[in-house]
């Protein structure tokens, strides 16, 4: 007998609604088991065991381990499908609180490009209840509303972006960080990784892999990973447990490009490593991202050389010898003095190849 799709998708969804006292209810109706008689097994009063078939009553720890132990039910099960229930409750209030459909909040999580992209294991691609909850659980917390408390005091780069996509940008970092082993950070590496980056860049090297093992010798966490579509998040800094970390993401095509955005992030290390401990710094426009623009810029060509000798109408840049020539183009075509479109620029600041960031 051929099932409607309409039936099909009801059954699909009352079977994500299925709750463990569901499921004991059936238990107890098949196993021919009285109400009065499981809750003496229990050792509970039948309004207790009436409650909790009920859902007016949620279950102890101590209620689980007996079920489990009466019924053979793993009690991981129990927990798993008390665990989902809750969540789903959870999500079904946040929902009804703030006016939307499942489809009209995923929206905001480009949900089709996650599922696309694989960037998240779903359970249910079908399902948009199951998508929400396979987000939350992907973000490692247990209420819908704590999604947007994990980095509260985050700085964003505009007031488009879309702090869902950043969220799933930085737990995507986070969990590409954590199979890194990084050696002891100290103070002085900060000067050690900016000469790395400065000769790299005078030598007109960009090799990934050797810069994210020179940050994890200097302790230092490095994360190069694709952005979101839709984001315009383009770095991040975080410190871990008193280790420090950086990402940032593929956006930069061009040497100079990649290499500021580092710097960028090296000096938010050096200035802000003890109030990032309570916060991020994500790129973004205001004074504390330019302070740290500044710091970068003059690491790129010292301030003093580059006003002196850099900006002069009769500085020749095949003569340059002291700081990277990419650097000078960046900051020269940043200051509006060359464009971005000049020969000079294009030819310095190269476009890195297909096996570089």
């Amino acid at each position: 007998m051929m099932i409607s799709k309409e039936k099909m998708d009801n059954e699909v969804k009352n079977m994500a609604k299925v709750k463990f006292k569901d499921l004991l209810k059936d238990y107890l109706e098949y196993s021919h088991i009285s109400n009065k008689e499981f809750a003496l097994r229990l050792g509970i009063t039948p309004k207790h065991l009436i409650d909790i078939l009920s859902g007016k009553q949620g279950l102890s720890a101590e209620i689980i381990e007996k079920i489990s132990m009466i019924t053979n039910i793993s009690m991981e099960y129990i927990y798993k499908m008390e665990a989902d229930s809750f969540l789903e409750d959870d999500i079904e209030n946040y929902l009804k609180v703030h006016k939307l459909t499942p489809a009209e909040y995923l929206k905001k999580w480009d949900y089709k490009f996650l599922i696309k992209s694989n960037y998240i294991d779903f359970s249910d691609t079908e399902n948009k209840m199951n998508i929400i909850k396979d987000i939350v659980l992907y973000l490692r917390v247990p209420t819908i509303e704590q999604v947007y408390e994990i980095d509260k005091g985050a700085y964003y780069k505009s007031k488009n972006d879309k702090p869902e996509l950043l969220l799933l940008w930085l737990e995507k970092c986070y969990r590409k960080m954590i199979g890194e082993k990084v050696l002891k950070y100290k103070k002085e590496n900060v000067n050690i990784l900016v000469d790395y980056i400065l000769n790299s860049a005078k030598n007109n090297k960009f090799e990934e892999e050797n810069l994210i093992k020179v940050f994890n010798q200097n302790g230092v966490y490095l994360v190069i990973e694709d952005d979101i579509p839709g984001s315009k998040i383009r770095g991040a800094f975080k410190v871990h447990k008193d280790v420090p970390a950086i990402y940032i993401t593929r956006k930069y095509k061009r040497i100079a490009d990649v290499y500021f955005a580092l710097l960028h992030e090296l000096a938010h290390l050096k200035s802000d490593f003890n109030s990032a401990k309570a916060k991020n710094f994500v790129s973004f426009e205001d004074d504390v991202e330019n302070k740290a623009d500044i710091v970068a810029y003059n690491w790129m060509v010292d301030d003093e050389y580059y006003n002196g000798v850099c900006k002069k109408v009769d500085y020749y840049i095949e003569n340059e010898d002291k700081f990277p020539r990419s650097f000078v183009v960046y900051r020269l075509a940043k200051d509006g003095v060359i464009s971005y479109k000049s020969k000079i620029y294009q030819k310095y600041n190269f476009l890195l190849g297909k096996n570089s960031i």
